[in-house]
């Protein structure tokens, strides 16, 4: 069986980028690592949005190495460059080639809409949120409306000394 999790930083006031895409609300926050290398080390395929792909691709380097990336989108494919696949279906079509493929820790990277699809087709199984000190008053929503509620168990709190806030939770 496959483990998939969220891992994803967000505004105070739930939004995972700002108004135009952007991520500089995180900047700040560059000399930390919150657990993230140890995270990602166990980590054997990612998928994500178009707009989370657009994002990772402005990047230097191809932030996941290594890594199975599918890129979850009813649009065009992006610019061909190899790095990700682009698939149109359903999050349990798409695990269930993940799975076959032999990946059996996957990080839903985001947006918002992926996470949300993802969530409501009960396949995560564990969310690791990072609340930012900061309120962005609009942007790309982190929790767009979905088809159900999601009971949720408290596995960790922590307030960094940066005032991030950690929370860690597990869906049954």
């Amino acid at each position: 069986m496959a483990e998939v999790v969220v891992y994803i930083a967000h505004s105070v006031d739930g939004f995972i980028a700002d108004r135009s895409g952007g991520l500089d609300f995180l900047k700040p926050f560059d000399g930390y690592d919150f657990g993230y290398d140890a995270f990602i080390a166990k980590i054997d395929a990612v998928i994500m949005g178009a707009n989370t792909y657009r994002a990772c691709r402005t990047f230097s380097d191809w932030p996941y190495p290594g890594r199975s990336a599918i890129v979850m989108t009813k649009g065009p494919p992006i610019d061909g460059d190899g790095y990700a696949v682009f698939d149109g279906r359903t999050p349990a079509e798409i695990m269930e080639d993940v799975i076959q493929a032999g990946r059996r820790r996957i990080f839903v990277v985001g947006g918002g809409g992926v996470v949300r699809a993802f969530i409501d087709a009960r396949l995560v199984k564990k969310l690791i949120l990072f609340q930012i000190p900061v309120v962005l008053g609009g942007g790309a929503p982190l929790w767009p409306p979905g088809r159900r509620s999601v009971p949720l168990t408290l596995v960790k709190a922590a307030a960094h000394r940066n005032g991030v806030v950690e929370t860690e939770y597990d869906i049954s």
